[in-house]
């Protein structure tokens, strides 16, 4: 029996503490093995070998592996579609479809199954939950996070956290403030004090303290003129010192996430991803120098075995999980499905009242013979999201073509649309015309072929310190990764140029719509919004069993979709420095006093659902964190439907810097019959109205007159509406366990 496992045996007869296990346990350690557990266990060579031979993550990436005493280490897996180990996970769909569930209990089953299926393979440590914001929406890689609002973040990424949790370690990343993809090894983001708090930090602190998170990754970018990997007042002075989160250990974002060994230590970065890098190389010497000393050495170390010790101690007692039986189950692949449905968003579904043989909707369709034309490249497409770290091969993934193809009583014709003579003329022949247009990960996506010169020469004990040949060796890897990926069918995406569809996409719909008229469904395939053109009935991807209506499609925006790109914010993705403010998305349009074309939370679904304004109740908001609401809501249709209650609270009189209307709580209801009522009950939080006070390290909510509003989406004009008065309200934001 290994010594790391006799301390898991005492930690399970209550005969030790893991703190004192892991006391214990360090003390046994050479100082080669105490250096050893601060980086990945691979070299550069090892690692690039395997990564060009069998692909990212085909195995599992190991750090903190001692075998001289059975140390097991942290065995990694990305990522956010799911467990990519052995190319035999489940794909999930991407994230920003996951957010439009509104349904963090769907969200935690699929952090159940993703621990499950990477126990089941080998690995204990999961780095798929994405939870960073973009005030710009043309960040390429939004599809691995959950959209605009930082409660909609926090709470979907609490969820996956406290799912996964139950059979590994969840990684929250990127910490922080991580939302552009062409710059993101050179760009500094400044924002102040207040800002980082109230908007860009809250959502992590969520997953910490409501998700069990037990992990960070630090960012690439530089915050505030640091980089996020070596940044003291962020990592130790948010996460340990304000926080109070001490045993939370901090893993850098992969290859180059580590600059300067000394600052790194020293602010708390606990370990070096993905192999021996910048540590391996400059540790020693910094030690023998006295820039780093061992009781911070120490200090990390230690923190990195009590991860473990607990995470094997609360294994030793579960089932052994198969491989065979759980990665890529029919139990998970149904919950993928389950999940794609519900995440659909119905923009708009009416046809012209002209025509008398339509009740005003086109959808859903009628199971009956008729033929329906299916145009566009993305139908035959097997695309879950881009190709980059999140990717997730999946051999039971079907493209939109066979999904329609499984239908019963419908002809199926498809064309590509490149030649519109050809559209025009099968349009004129079809009873349904399905067209499906959107982003590639050619389009948007990680932006993998940017390896950073300057990162290169402080990682690599070869390059560094000629910087010329650093250089050279990125253009190298850039050119190869390139190659790579093309062969692949694939090349690196990175930041959206435009909101807007391709031109040649545009073209191709609105020569369909001219043609087929209301007989037209276009399907969007995107990480994000999309200035739309014009059609009458609008879909967020779909199957054919939501065509059908035998599932609705239940999704509700994570964003808004704007009118013009003018109504975003104002960042620059190729700047090497930008400002990040407390104004974006919906909170934009409402400072700009301009509407979205589509607002935030807005869905249709197939129903009717009303909220009935006279049964609002709020449980009072005194001087509490805390606080409910209870609305009755009733399904008006023909059709059955489910909805989300979102409820927004703003100041009566607000200032220039007070969000006007900010989302505090949500909940989904339960699919209603037609006529069916149900009481929807909403647990709301103060946090979204709360400002940083930065000398006291405390929120606080101003005393004053406040109106809630319990809506179906932002901006809804048929909400209940109350105004409440609250009490001043103050809370620290340091952990209990601190």
């Amino acid at each position: 029996m290994s010594v790391f496992q006799q301390h898991i045996d005492s930690i399970l007869a209550g005969s030790t503490s893991v703190a004192e296990s892991a006391e214990t346990l360090y003390d046994q350690l050479t100082e080669n093995e105490k250096l050893w557990l601060l980086d990945g266990d691979v070299g550069f060579r090892q690692f690039f070998t395997g990564f060009f031979v069998d692909g990212y993550c085909y195995k599992p990436v190991e750090a903190g592996c001692i075998d001289r005493l059975g140390i097991p280490g942290i065995r990694f897996s990305d990522g956010p579609r799911g467990i990519q180990l052995y190319r035999k996970g489940t794909a999930f769909p991407a994230s920003s479809a996951r957010a439009q569930t509104w349904n963090p209990e769907l969200e935690e089953e699929v952090g159940r199954a993703m621990g499950k299926e990477l126990r089941s393979l080998g690995g204990n440590y999961y780095g798929g939950v994405c939870i960073n914001l973009a005030p710009n929406p043309k960040w390429g890689r939004s599809q691995e996070s959950y959209g605009e609002d930082p409660l909609v973040v926090g709470t979907l990424g609490a969820a996956l956290s406290r799912g996964v949790e139950e059979n590994a370690i969840a990684c929250v990343k990127h910490f922080a403030l991580n939302s552009m993809e062409n710059q993101r090894f050179q760009v500094d983001v400044k924002c102040e004090e207040e800002v980082l708090h109230e908007c860009f930090l809250p959502h992590f602190r969520q997953c910490l303290e409501e998700g069990g998170a037990e992990s960070l990754m630090s960012a690439y970018n530089s915050v505030n003129g640091e980089y996020a990997g070596d940044n003291a007042a962020l990592l130790n002075g948010v996460v340990r010192d304000i926080w109070g989160y001490e045993d939370v250990v901090i893993t850098s974002d992969w290859l180059w996430g580590t600059r300067d060994v000394v600052k790194s230590v020293n602010a708390g970065l606990d370990i070096e991803m993905p192999l021996r890098s910048t540590r391996a190389k400059h540790s020693p010497r910094a030690l023998q120098k006295g820039l780093v000393v061992w009781n911070d050495i120490d200090r990390i170390g230690k923190r990195i075995l009590r991860l473990q010790l607990k995470y094997y101690a609360r294994m030793a007692e579960k089932p052994v999980l198969l491989a065979g039986n759980v990665a890529g189950c029919g139990e998970h692949r149904d919950l993928a499905r389950r999940v794609a449905t519900q995440g659909f968003v119905l923009l708009k579904n009416s046809i012209s009242s002209a025509n008398p043989e339509h009740s005003g909707t086109l959808l859903p369709l009628e199971a009956k013979e008729q033929r329906i034309l299916v145009v566009g490249e993305l139908a035959v497409s097997l695309q879950t999201g881009d190709d980059g770290s999140s990717f997730v091969p999946d051999p039971t993934i079907v493209s939109p073509l066979q999904g329609l193809q499984s239908q019963s009583y419908i002809t199926i014709q498809y064309i590509d649309g490149k030649d519109l003579r050809q559209v025009e003329q099968e349009c004129d022949k079809a009873d349904v015309v399905f067209v499906i247009v959107g982003y590639t990960g050619n389009d948007e996506g990680e932006f993998v072929a940017n390896f950073e010169p300057t990162g290169m020469a402080a990682s690599l004990p070869f390059v560094a310190p000629h910087i010329g040949v650093a250089h050279a060796l990125s253009y190298v890897a850039n050119k190869a990764i390139g190659l790579l990926r093309v062969l692949k069918g694939g090349i690196a995406g990175g930041d959206r140029k435009s909101m807007r569809l391709k031109p040649t996409d545009e073209q191709l719909v609105n020569a369909i719509v001219d043609i087929a008229g209301d007989k037209t469904v276009l399907a969007i395939e995107a990480s994000g919004p999309v200035v739309l053109p014009r059609s009458d009935v609008s879909l967020e991807t779909l199957y054919g069993e939501v065509l059908f209506g035998q599932a609705e499609p239940a999704g509700r925006l994570a964003y808004n979709i704007v009118e013009s790109e003018l109504d975003i914010a104002d960042i620059d993705m190729d700047a090497h420095s930008v400002v990040y403010g407390r104004f974006w998305g919906y909170r934009l349009l409402q400072q700009k006093q301009k509407k979205a074309a589509y607002p935030f939370g807005f869905g249709l679904g197939y129903g009717n659902i009303q909220i009935d304004s006279e049964t609002m109740h709020i449980q009072p908001v005194l001087n509490a964190r805390f606080f409910e609401v209870e609305v009755e809501v009733t399904n008006h249709s023909g059709h059955a439907s489910s909805s989300v209650v979102q409820v927004y609270a703003g100041k009566v009189a607000p200032s220039e810097d007070d969000h006007h209307r900010v989302l505090v709580g949500f909940t989904r209801t339960p699919p209603l019959a037609v006529g069916e009522s149900t009481k929807a009950h909403v647990h709301c939080r103060l946090h979204p109205l709360a400002r940083w006070d930065k000398n006291d390290k405390v929120f606080r909510v101003a005393k004053g007159n406040y109106t809630i509003h319990a809506s179906r989406y932002e901006g809804d004009p048929q909400s209940a509406v109350r105004g409440v008065t609250v009490d001043p309200v103050v809370w620290s934001v340091k952990s209990k366990a601190a």
